[in-house]
């Protein structure tokens, strides 16, 4: 056996360790009144599926979060801790990590959690996610080692594995085997999972409907971020797709929600001063981007990427997406001022608002003003309203922009097939792991493969020593600005709402509803 480096063995204390979190740490709610109740939760439309496999979309995650559940979670640092495991080894070196799983957790169709369970589907993971893929690169092996306990061996050292896991974005949950195996890399039909909340059914543009799991297998730990204590106090949650702000803030005023997503910023002090309602800000929420196909058509060209990178002014479209400058920045990090990786590395390519160099780079490209086909959603204004001003803006300098405007579901369905589009709009998200982030996978829609960039992900998934892990992700960032493959615009934050009588609701980078009570139901 080989010796642990330090930086991992401080990861495994972690670990194994039982919570060394203080009781001020710790997210323990106050004890409820009682169970009961259903809760109404507005969402800004349609989830494209409730696979978290097979998509990085947001609307997916905060539907399924409450279903599914992987080995890990992530705590109130950002750090992973045992959720479905019981505990975690790291051997060799970090090449060979040893899952022991808990005993008698149920999935919702009453089958009792086993290590064939989490093989299956850290299989199908690995083929079907996109931060699956980007891991399996370097997987060797996943098996059984006995009833309760899987064994992961790696082709090089990760420093990174078990924060992947515990992600909640493209995660890692563990389905049933049978349900895998019956699937494999399709459509998932049977939503299943260990969750405190059961999936009862989908009825498309009208609910999803979820139902407390009574024979759900709580930690026994305090909660603390996504990680501890899971308690499933109300009945039911009702997810219901409203895609129109006006109606989801209407509805919130009169009670017919307990909690809405994506409130307009400009709306703030009117929700702030609504009896009842209290506003949920969420800062650093997500960054908003426009992503380019390098895979085919136009914009395989760089020329014409660093044309639109070169004249668009981002203060103009974050203003029109967002409508308030308390709810936005500008910053040309890929990864959030809040987090250890963050550089200005490249700053120079980031809001350049130069519209002679885009003409010039568009002249040298052979332009011919063949359509840009721009696929974006009204759901979101902090893609559709950007998208505006940006066609406005690259018009102005020799571009005719199409923009396709659909429903989210459909704008993530389409951005899977690379000869329908040429950019669309989108926003990344707060993700604890930045090399197996959508801003820089080969794998997610756009297919940025640089080869140098690919091999820096892998010089950095195996380093321990964060500092450097910051330098090696500093050149990626450079590469980023030169091949302008997403064109980053800027930060933006969230502003949800939710009645008074949602109880014990925590505000933070991922919405979910357990440790959560109606006081009046």
């Amino acid at each position: 056996m080989h010796r642990v480096p330090r930086a991992l063995a401080l990861v495994i204390l972690l670990i194994v360790a039982v919570y060394a979190t203080t009781a001020a740490e710790a997210q323990a709610p106050a004890k409820p009144a009682g169970k009961g109740g259903v809760l109404r939760v507005a969402l800004i439309g349609e989830p494209p599926t409730l696979d978290a496999h097979a998509t990085t979309a947001v609307i997916t995650r905060e539907i399924v979060i409450n279903v599914y559940e992987g080995l890990f979670a992530l705590d109130a640092k950002y750090q992973p801790v045992p959720l479905l495991a019981e505990r975690a080894e790291a051997l060799d070196g970090g090449k060979r990590y040893v899952v022991h799983l808990r005993n008698n957790v149920k999935f919702h169709n009453g089958k009792t959690l086993g290590a064939a369970d989490v093989v299956a589907s850290l299989k199908r993971w690995g083929a079907v996610a996109s931060a699956g893929k980007a891991v399996f690169k370097n997987v060797e092996a996943v098996e059984a080692k006995a009833p309760l306990s899987v064994e992961i061996r790696l082709k090089e050292p990760s420093s990174a594995l078990l924060t992947i896991l515990a992600q909640v974005d493209s995660a890692a949950f563990i389905y049933p085997k049978e349900i895998v195996d019956a699937t494999g890399e399709g459509q998932l039909k049977d939503y299943v999972g260990t969750g405190p909340f059961k999936f009862v059914e989908h009825r498309p543009d009208r609910h999803i409907k979820l139902a407390r799991f009574d024979g759900y297998a709580a930690r026994g730990e305090p909660a603390n971020g996504l990680a501890g204590q899971r308690v499933a106090h109300v009945d039911e949650l009702l997810f219901l797709p409203v895609p129109d702000y006006a109606t989801r803030q209407a509805g919130i005023v009169t009670g017919e929600y307990h909690y809405i997503q994506q409130i307009k910023p400009d709306q703030y002090d009117r929700i702030k001063g609504t009896p009842g309602v209290e506003p949920v800000v969420v800062k650093p929420y997500g960054w908003a981007t426009i992503v380019l196909n390098t895979k085919q058509g136009l914009m395989t060209d760089k020329r014409l990427r660093q044309a639109m990178q070169a004249a668009l002014d981002v203060e103009t479209l974050m203003l029109a997406g967002l409508g308030h400058k308390e709810f936005y920045r500008l910053d040309p990090g890929i990864v959030f001022q809040e987090q250890p990786y963050h550089s200005r590395v490249g700053a120079a390519a980031y809001n350049q608002h130069d519209r002679e160099k885009a003409k010039r780079l568009l002249k040298e490209a052979g332009y011919a003003g063949q359509p840009v086909r721009w696929l974006v959603t009204t759901e979101y204004e902090h893609h559709y309203k950007p998208a505006l001003v940006a066609k406005s803006q690259l018009e102005e300098v020799g571009f005719k922009i199409d923009l396709q405007v659909s429903d989210w579901a459909t704008v993530v369905q389409r951005r899977n097939k690379g000869e329908l589009w040429d950019a669309f709009s989108t926003a990344f998200v707060f993700v604890p792991e930045p090399t197996v982030s959508p801003q820089v996978l080969c794998e997610w829609p756009g297919w940025w493969c640089n080869p140098e960039k690919e091999t820096l992900l892998q010089v950095m998934g195996r380093e321990f020593d964060v500092k450097k892990r910051a330098a090696t992700w500093e050149k990626i960032q450079n590469i980023f600005y030169a091949d302008a493959a997403r064109i980053r615009l800027g930060d933006y934050f969230r502003l949800d709402a939710r009645r008074k009588d949602v109880q014990g609701y925590v505000p933070g980078p991922y919405m979910h509803f357990w440790n959560v009570w109606l006081e009046r139901r």
